[in-house]
């Protein structure tokens, strides 16, 4: 096990409330994503989704419009495999169909093996990635850094 594991964040809001009709495409493939994720090589942790929609909640957000997810996972090429593979890459491909393009952002950063980082870190993150673009403590696949640059 090495020294850092990468932590991912993603949000994004939905065209419509997840209940609408229109967001079936996005919600029937949840648990089964999810669940892939968790049998992927590479795959650490996940809060589960019950916990990270009562934390939405408690921060005023809209658990109903707002797609919020957080992994952890033991390398950027694991994670890599997971996302652009799969039914997981058929939804991506679909993304302007059922989120505003504007509002899809996402975030990685390196954590300690065996830290948990909490819905409020991911979302601080993700506020960090916005107001600054890609730096060591907020980063994306197109521009990386490396654990030894772990940004805490």
């Amino acid at each position: 096990m090495g020294a850092f594991h990468l932590a991912q964040a993603n949000i994004s809001t939905g065209r419509w409330a997840f209940d609408h009709w229109r967001m079936r495409g996005f919600t029937s493939r949840i648990d089964a994503i999810n669940d892939l994720a968790q049998q992927a090589p590479g795959f650490v942790w996940r809060p589960s989704s019950d916990r990270m929609t009562a934390d939405m909640q408690r921060l005023g957000r809209d658990p109903m419009l707002e797609a919020f997810n957080l992994s952890v996972w033991e390398s950027v090429e694991a994670l890599w495999q997971f996302a652009f593979s799969g039914v997981h890459l058929e939804a991506v491909k679909r993304t302007k169909q059922w989120f505003e393009p504007d509002s899809v952002l996402d975030v990685m950063w390196w954590v300690p093996a065996g830290h948990r980082p909490t819905t409020d870190e991911g979302l601080a993150r993700l506020d960090l990635i916005r107001q600054n673009g890609p730096t060591p403590e907020g980063f994306t696949f197109r521009k990386r850094f490396t654990p030894e640059h772990p940004g805490r």
